[in-house]
């Protein structure tokens, strides 16, 4: 740092070096993908058609900048009114009463507009800044701005104006424009970043998005990225595969084993699969695929380790009721809290706001035990179905830098034994595969297990015997040894 700029703030020193000072947004995910803020004393445009929350993100952003002391404008042009748009802002908890006259002030321009077009516009704002001395902007229905304009030269002049004037004032700007499309217009191509809030239907399901189109001298994440609009405001959801590939953080390889806690099963697989592998339990219903899993669980409680679960289709009850009844108490881990449940029906979810519940989940509790019942799940709630394969990559990717050891079902259709015809996600995304179904001898049908792959560990290759009982999960054995006793016994019959 030169000598000349110590004793002076950072952001000043920052700027002064010639760094861009960054401006976090406050807002929920926005920061992540924009890399960590907005270059401040720059010119915004927030577009989106009507209902898309453009005036609730950048009015969140101004009361998160006013408790941080700093002085925001609220200029509106043709749009509610400020007691209306008062009312809707109540509504969000980021609303703080106590700062509404004070750090926050609220302005109309209509009338300049209206009587002296762009020029006296220009005018007004420049007054309103000198002032109150405002660091943050937010000018609403700037749609009248375009409709004004008595040319597009005199548009290009005035947002070229307006851009001079807010970084010359170090004042950081919103423009709120009721469009979509990054279009060749002024004030797309003379604002210093541009901001895009839309709505993706699929059949009679619709969802928010959320796309940074531009920002200069930032390192925004592209593309397009969920948002919902609750009473904490806007909460954005980065895409996973995106910030993934950002972070692009490997692996750590492993040599200690976590077991199945089924001792036969364990014995067959060399004491149980790698920590921090992934392991895919595929089979037709009722094969056993839950169960195995609870006592993949369980083990994992035994030996102390924090434990989670995701469901899509058995509540938490159910789940414990069926663990109960092969002899396996999950109440009081629960209780403890060594065994989270998350749960929820696979409707209208977003598939990047459930998986950051996950990755919080086990950041915050030191979880290296997880049970996904159903991997199908994030299938039926994926609404960019052809984002699914980099979607799971990011995930297991993300589950084995935090060296959780993972277990995934996944169901076949009725009477479909063969894994290789499966649909299923991305195979090659574990390293342990095991097939559950069933196998039918003398008109009866029993259940049988088979390793399919299993990395780092040796295996019994052969198809298994699987039966279930009050005490859980057993394997018997080859079930080609049972086809010839079943065979000796019958013809002994005779």
């Amino acid at each position: 740092m030169s000598e000349q700029n110590k004793g002076i703030p950072e952001a000043e020193k920052a700027e002064a070096d010639g760094l861009a000072q960054v401006l976090p947004t406050g807002v929920e995910g926005f920061d992540t993908i924009l890399g960590g803020g907005l270059p401040a004393h720059h010119l915004y445009l927030i577009q989106g058609l009507a209902g898309s929350g453009k005036t609730t993100l950048a009015c969140q952003i101004g009361f998160a900048q006013a408790r941080l002391g700093k002085k925001v404008l609220i200029l509106t042009l043709i749009a509610e009114s400020h007691a209306k748009l008062l009312q809707h802002l109540r509504n969000f908890n980021f609303f703080d009463d106590t700062l509404v006259g004070e750090n926050i002030v609220f302005y109309s321009g209509y009338t300049s507009l209206a009587e002296g077009g762009l020029r006296e516009l220009l005018n007004f704002i420049t007054a309103a800044l000198n002032e109150q001395g405002a660091e943050i902007m937010i000018i609403d229905g700037f749609r009248s701005v375009r409709e004004t304009k008595e040319s597009e030269l005199s548009l290009s002049e005035f947002m070229h104006s307006l851009n001079a004037l807010v970084s010359a004032m170090g004042c950081t700007t919103f423009l709120l424009s009721p469009v979509e499309g990054n279009l060749p217009e002024s004030e797309n191509t003379l604002v210093d970043g541009l901001v895009e809030l839309s709505q993706f239907h699929d059949g009679v399901r619709t969802i928010r998005e959320l796309a940074v189109l531009k920002v200069r001298g930032g390192d925004h994440l592209l593309g397009k990225h969920a948002f919902e609009v609750c009473k904490e405001g806007i909460i954005v959801y980065p895409r996973l595969e995106a910030v993934a590939t950002r972070t692009n953080r490997p692996a750590e390889s492993s040599t200690a084993v976590a077991a199945f806690g089924i001792p036969s099963l364990d014995k067959l697989t060399g004491g149980g699969v790698m920590k921090g592998s992934t392991t895919n339990l595929v089979g037709s219903p009722g094969a056993g695929k839950t169960l195995m899993g609870l006592h993949f669980i369980n083990q994992g409680l035994r030996e102390n380790e924090k434990c989670l679960m995701l469901g899509f289709y058995e509540s938490p009850q159910r789940v414990v009721q069926k663990a109960a009844k092969i002899g396996i108490d999950l109440s009081g881990a629960i209780e403890s809290g060594d065994l989270e449940i998350i749960w929820n029906l696979p409707l209208e979810v977003l598939m990047d706001e459930l998986a950051l519940r996950i990755l919080d989940n086990i950041d915050r509790r030191g979880v290296t035990r997880l049970f996904v019942d159903g991997i199908d799940g994030f299938l039926h709630i994926a609404i960019h179905p052809e984002r699914i394969k980099t979607f799971a990559t990011a995930l297991v990717n993300e589950l084995r830098v935090r060296n959780v050891t993972t277990f995934f079902t996944q169901e076949l259709p009725y009477f479909k034994e063969s894994y290789a015809r499966a649909e299923s996600i991305q195979s090659i995304l574990y390293e342990n595969i095991m097939l559950l179904g069933y196998t039918e001898i003398e008109g009866v049908n029993y259940r049988r297990l088979s390793v399919m792959k299993m990395r780092e560990n040796e295996y019994d290759p052969a198809i298994q015997l699987l039966t279930i009982s009050d005490k859980g999960i057993s394997i018997g054995g080859p079930i080609s040894s049972l086809g010839k006793k079943i065979g000796q016994s019958l013809e002994a019959a005779k």
